[in-house]
């Protein structure tokens, strides 16, 4: 907690710091423009890569890929949105960095090969060959049933229940999960 606290202290020091030195050197007025265009032309900027970060998320998803570089890339897009809009150079500098996509690409990178991905399996993978071994008797079955509730529209299903035994594939198959 004493770490966050100074890290806070040092990084408003540093703000006020480079305000005044931009402010002698280029006027209060001019000093106060330039925070608020670098404000405006950030978020503009943040706005529009963050729905081209959106439209690559539903692509990975809906490709059956999780987005994660997405979402992480979403989060630095966020921050830097955060950055820009506090008042100060030095936020400046840092959420405009965090806008260059190289930038934030090796970020995403480092901090995904720090995570390990773990994915929930759901079932089994099965390899396989097979062949429909009763497929004329299927056929006869469903005549015989409908043939069976023409004539007697109020049955019960009582003599349709007889053992069906479904539908038989016969073949060899191999388990491919990890075991």
């Amino acid at each position: 907690m004493g770490k966050v606290f100074l890290l806070f202290v040092a990084a408003t020091l540093l703000e006020i710091f480079v305000f005044i030195e931009v402010g002698s050197a280029i006027g209060a007025m001019s000093t106060i423009v330039l925070i608020l265009l670098s404000a405006i032309v950030g978020l503009s900027l943040v706005r529009i890569q963050g729905f081209q970060t959106l439209m690559e998320a539903q692509r990975k998803v809906s490709l059956g890929e999780p987005p994660a570089r997405e979402m992480l890339g979403g989060i630095m897009l966020a921050l830097s949105g955060i950055l820009l809009v506090l008042p100060g150079f030095v936020s400046d500098m840092l959420g405009l960095l965090l806008l260059l996509p190289p930038v934030r690409e090796a970020l995403v990178a480092r901090l995904l090969s720090k995570v390990k991905m773990q994915t929930r399996q759901q079932g089994h993978t099965f390899s396989g060959e097979f062949h429909h071994t009763d497929g004329s008797d299927q056929q006869a079955r469903l005549d015989e049933f409908l043939k069976s509730h023409q004539n007697n529209p109020q049955q019960d299903g009582a003599q349709s229940n007889k053992q069906d035994s479904g539908t038989t594939f016969e073949g060899d198959f191999e388990r491919k999960d990890d075991k």
